[in-house]
């Protein structure tokens, strides 16, 4: 199926809002666009077989102009003077000097050249102007013509827009999720107060894990990190709500809030999702436009304009992914709300580090496996080998750290502090009540 139909195929079924379909790439009106370049082409001479011309982009201000190079020799550049005296085509004829000749590879005996004023002439009507041009004359080529036409600048000014249209998009989509996101996160916090009498915490933190271990968006443990496409993105959503079902987690929320912030939640992702498909398929129509007027025309393109477009606005729909920086928005505002205990585990032990000690190094570790360290008489930080375990005395505890601890994950810590109790127990016939290995009870 040809990608016209595919594109708008996509817009159909995706159930698109009639404001993104009129803000999409109108591939069809770019197609016919191309074919009244061929034409203006033909019309000043230049076929699909011409390999001699420069051709080349550049953009001032917000409006692109394409222009055409070729080398042209004194015998050419006067016939092309009295053929384009009537001629509706901005054109400017520059005298090479000598040096630039030798770099092109023409004969380094050519004779040095006058200087002159480059001319440049405008008229009304289109006629062939490069036919009699013959850029291997034996003469060599003296002047650069340099022409400006008419079809490829309305094309690329028309592509130029549209873009940066779906870039404005972009902005506007980024800003109303953001919006969204905040208000999710503000129903999470009240639904998760970790005093409250029937906080949501565990639950949210349930349900917040099954959604970082799917990576639905961006995946940093494969072998090729980085977004995800949309394909795979929506197989791995649909993995986290059949996670979410199975666990039966959404039984579990006392607070009404959590169940209105879990179905906004879903519509974001599928929102988010939307969005990520208009981008990838716009930024395809760009893609295969440019494509098919390098093939029909033989102009390059297809490097050069995308190049000139992101250098002019880093926020563009060919240059990264939307998705990514929602979810960069998502991990920062809503996720963080409720902490996983992943982010608080003991190296060592593995387990939550209650009581923990930060080392000189910045490392952190649960009290009782420094204890462990040290009765072996051990100096240095696991991670870093940094000699610092000595020098450890009670002002080493990280008192904020710890109430935090209690605070967020009550039942790890009541587990710990049991486990803890355990092992001094039974470690209390073994070990000399007058040591001074145990930093702090």
């Amino acid at each position: 199926m040809k990608f016209a139909k595919v594109f708008q195929q996509v817009l159909a079924e995706e159930q698109m809002p009639e404001e993104w379909k009129e803000r999409a790439i109108q591939y069809k009106k770019l197609k016919k666009r191309i074919n009244k370049v061929v034409a203006e082409l033909e019309s000043i001479g230049i076929s699909k077989e011409d390999v001699v011309f420069h051709y080349d982009l550049e953009m001032v201000k917000s409006e692109i102009h394409p222009h055409l190079q070729v080398k042209i020799s004194p015998l050419e550049k006067t016939l092309i003077m009295d053929r384009l005296s009537s001629l509706d085509y901005n054109y400017e004829i520059v005298p090479l000097k000598l040096r630039e000749l030798n770099a092109g590879g023409r004969d380094s005996t050519a004779p040095a050249l006058d200087v002159e004023d480059v001319q440049s002439v405008a008229a009304s009507s289109a006629a062939s102007v490069l036919s009699a041009v013959n850029p291997f004359d034996d003469s060599g080529p003296f002047y650069e013509l340099k022409i400006s036409l008419l079809e490829d600048t309305k094309f690329f000014q028309v592509l130029y827009d549209e873009i940066e249209d779906l870039n404005r998009f972009r902005t506007e989509q980024e800003a109303e999720i953001a919006n969204n996101v905040e208000a999710i996160a503000h129903e999470v916090s009240y639904a998760t107060v970790p005093k409250m009498k029937k906080t949501d915490l565990y639950v949210w933190r349930e349900v917040f894990q099954y959604y970082i271990e799917c990576e639905i968006f961006f995946s940093t443990a494969e072998k090729k990190a980085g977004s995800v496409d949309i394909g795979q993105s929506k197989e791995r959503y649909l993995k986290f709500l059949q996670m979410v079902e199975d666990s039966r987690v959404l039984h579990k929320f006392h607070q009404k809030e959590s169940v209105l912030a879990f179905g906004e939640f879903k519509s974001l992702n599928f929102q988010i999702m939307k969005i990520s498909n208009y981008q990838t398929f716009n930024s395809l129509a760009v893609t295969k436009i440019l494509k098919k007027f390098d093939k029909q025309t033989q102009l390059s393109s297809k490097d050069i304009f995308p190049e000139l477009i992101i250098s002019s606005n880093e926020m563009n729909i060919l240059n990264g992914s939307i998705a990514t920086d929602i979810c960069l928005v998502i991990s920062s505002k809503l996720l963080t709300i409720v902490p996983q205990i992943d982010d608080y585990l003991c190296p060592i032990c593995c387990s939550i580090a209650f009581k923990p000690i930060r080392l000189r190094c910045g490392h952190l570790f649960c009290i009782r496996c420094l204890v462990k360290l040290r009765r072996k008489h051990e100096d240095k930080c696991p991670l870093c080998r940094n000699q610092c375990l000595l020098a450890l005395t009670t002002d080493d505890l990280d008192v904020a750290q710890m109430n935090y601890m209690k605070m967020y994950f009550p039942k790890e810590v009541r587990e710990k502090e049991l486990e803890n109790s355990r092992e001094i127990l039974e470690e209390q016939h073994v070990i000399d009540p007058n040591s001074k290995a145990c930093l702090i009870m």
